[in-house]
């Protein structure tokens, strides 16, 4: 199936009467649109207990419900999943959790083991030896300096009262407190691009972000990435993209406006959501976002790590529907890889036999296909045509429903199988190898298969006519 990732400011558009024509394209069920946990954390972070939110929220909630038929993109700490979970039932479960580390300390830390009698006397003893652990040289020094304690000061208060492991603990959950409810994270930024010199004008609008970051550390001798321990808590890509979207914004390109003062608020809670964003929308093909701001920095991020996600504005993706994506009668989604072997892209291969030419299609044949294969013997005759799929740069393997669906299409196209094995269902794939469907029309034959997880039409002919 085709797969759109929507950002959160696109849905309560369409909610709020903007974009009707996306909005009418998108709940014709024919596409597979998730949302995520970060959809769910940007309801959390507007949320409050005044009259009339609950109301609100849940009309938020089953809108999302409704657009995305419920299928939940979550990263589990080792592979981002897709479940069927209900937007209602999940925002109840993350406003549960939403003061959990609030000013997170080691306090915070020991009163978790208080439920459990057996681990709470041995946990009590581990805090207690890390409470009183220095902090070593390096922040020693830092905080003997005037210039660096002042940074010091404003990033991590207190934190000189108390140069221990407790200390920083302490300073450091109310930093990220700080960070997500008020305006703390716009001063960081600032003290960052000061300190490392960086022009915030200049940066902002530049066609080469990274470039100026880069000979920014180069400057200072400093390597960015000896100083950053990977992150354990989701797969690698997943926090690659989150931290180059964040890189961007903490250095000046495109940052995002912090603001506290009227209206929702906007802070660093917001800036994390839209790069945890960016990540689950690479699963998708496409990703629609009418930030500039958040758009800017997605297509640079997925520009440099070189993701195949289509970023889009709605306007754009509206162009893009109507030029490849618009339904089509499916007796004429046959007729499409037999036009584009007249298409002057493509990448070719001599053999012995003949050559082989690779085609990337802008079409989603039966709205799953979009890459092909043709053969040509010596002669220059066509033998063979090889459907399959350019899948989004992140996306593991294929949804029992994307095969369901494909496989309806072709029944209507082909009618009856060669085997009578009737269209294609779930339960078939836990059976060991699958063996796929074929249709014969004599010179022609078509056969859908699976090889090496990947799955493809393929026509077998003897000979194109006209």
């Amino acid at each position: 199936m085709i797969s759109i990732y929507l950002d959160w400011n696109v849905i309560v558009q369409m909610k709020n009467e903007f974009h009707p024509e996306l909005k009418a394209i998108l709940e014709s069920r024919r596409f597979f649109i998730p949302y995520s946990t970060s959809h769910i954390g940007d309801i959390l972070s507007g949320f409050s207990d005044e009259p009339g939110q609950r109301e609100l929220v849940n009309t938020d909630l089953d809108l999302l419900s409704q657009l995305t038929e419920n299928n939940c993109l979550s990263n589990d700490g080792k592979e981002i999943k897709v479940n069927y979970f209900v937007p209602r039932e999940l925002f109840e479960e993350r406003l549960n959790e939403k003061d959990l580390f609030r000013n997170f300390s080691l306090d915070t830390i020991e009163q978790m083991f208080d439920g459990d009698e057996t681990i709470k006397a041995l946990g009590k003893k581990y805090i207690d030896l890390i409470r009183n652990i220095p902090l070593g040289k390096i922040f020693d020094d830092a905080l003997k300096n005037p210039e660096s304690a002042k940074y010091l000061d404003t990033v991590f208060p207190g934190l000189k009262d108390n140069p221990t492991m407790e200390g920083f603990f302490k300073s450091f959950g109310e930093m990220i407190t700080r960070m997500n409810e008020n305006g703390d994270y716009k001063e960081l930024r600032k003290i960052t691009q000061g300190g490392l010199g960086i022009n915030r004008d200049k940066i902002f609008n530049s066609n080469d972000p990274y470039s100026i970051i880069e000979k920014t550390y180069e400057k200072s001798n400093f390597n960015a990435q000896q100083n950053i321990q990977q992150d354990k808590h989701g797969p690698a890509w997943f926090n690659e993209i989150s931290s180059e979207y964040l890189k961007l914004d903490m250095h000046g390109y495109q940052e995002d406006k912090v603001s506290t003062t009227k209206g929702r608020k906007e802070t660093f809670r917001n800036t994390t959501e839209d790069a945890f964003h960016s990540g689950f929308a690479s699963t998708c093909n496409f990703y629609i976002l009418n930030d500039n701001r958040a758009y800017q920095k997605t297509k640079k991020v997925y520009e440099k790590i070189g993701l195949n996600t289509l970023v889009f504005k709605p306007d754009e993706f509206l162009n893009y529907y109507k030029d490849f994506l618009s339904e089509r009668a499916l007796n004429l989604e046959l007729k499409i890889p037999i036009t584009y072997l007249n298409a002057e892209s493509f990448n070719e291969e001599k053999t012995e036999d003949g050559i082989i030419r690779t085609y990337h299609l802008p079409f989603f044949v039966f709205d799953f296909f979009n890459k092909m294969f043709a053969t040509f013997d010596n002669s220059g005759k066509t033998t063979m045509i090889l459907l399959s799929r350019f899948a989004p740069t992140n996306k593991k393997g294929t949804y029992h429903f994307e095969i369901e669906k494909l496989s309806s299409k072709l029944y209507q196209v082909f009618g009856e199988d060669a085997e009578k094995l009737g269209e294609v269902k779930q339960e078939e794939f836990g059976q060991g190898e699958w063996g796929g469907r074929k249709w014969d029309f004599g010179d022609i034959g078509f056969r859908l298969m699976c090889w090496n997880g990947h799955f493809q039409l393929c026509y077998d002919l003897e000979e194109i006519d006209e």
